[in-house]
């Protein structure tokens, strides 16, 4: 009798552990994958889905990330991981923190390719939208 309650909290022990991995996976996580600190700008923040994006550029080094990179930034996405943040929305692909801040403002892929595509300089302002040095609107965060 001990040996099948022993079993059944093996079992119970190894269920347990499989809901909490599954629901680990899930998450929706962002990798800093640029500490900037400039201006208004403290870290970027690359969430899951960005990695799935074919022919993304490391910003550090401006080469395409490396299928092995990628693989270990994905891998590496376990609880209390250094530079890794589980708070992320879901439907965000960008992520950028306000300069000394905790404060994170994250933008989904429509409003990212806005930020990494426009030719002028862009400041974010107090509201997490990113506007050029006339103060027009290029793309604001996503509202939470």
């Amino acid at each position: 009798m001990k040996k099948l309650i022993a079993l059944a909290l093996i079992a119970l022990l190894a269920v347990s552990l499989l809901a909490v991995s599954a629901s680990a996976e899930e998450l929706n996580w962002a990798y800093a994958g640029l500490a900037l600190n400039n201006g208004n700008v403290g870290t970027i923040w690359y969430a899951k889905d960005y990695f799935a994006i074919e022919g993304i550029v490391n910003p550090v080094t401006a080469v395409p990330y490396t299928e092995e990179e990628i693989a270990a930034i994905v891998n590496g996405a376990v609880a209390d991981a250094e530079g890794y943040r589980f708070d992320v929305p879901a439907g965000a692909l960008l992520g950028m923190s306000v300069a000394e801040s905790d404060v994170v403002f994250w933008y989904d892929a429509e409003n990212a390719a806005l930020i990494t595509s426009h030719a002028d300089p862009l400041t974010l302002n107090e509201n997490g939208a990113f506007v050029t040095a006339d103060g027009v609107q290029v793309a604001a965060p996503i509202a939470e």
